[in-house]
């Protein structure tokens, strides 16, 4: 899929390419979306630099209790 915006819009916007594809990664990744690794497939970066980024727009990794579950029964099989 191909996103075209025009350039009226684009300058309103006052952002880059790069920055339009954070905003539309970290919302959907808000909106659970998506996960890291799609959002850093949609900004070209990794799944961490992902992480990394979402600082930026004031969003926390998606991270809840059974996420904690699950990575302390994978620390279990060391």
């Amino acid at each position: 899929m191909k996103l075209e915006i025009n350039d009226e819009v684009s300058k309103l916007l006052d952002l880059s390419e790069e920055e339009i594809l954070e905003v539309l990664a970290v919302s959907l990744y808000k909106m659970e979306k998506i996960n890291g690794v799609q959002g850093g497939k949609i900004t070209g970066k990794s799944e961490i630099e992902f992480h990394g980024l979402l600082g930026k727009y004031g969003q926390f990794i998606n991270y809840d209790e059974g996420d904690l579950d699950a990575d302390l029964n994978n620390l279990k099989d060391f």
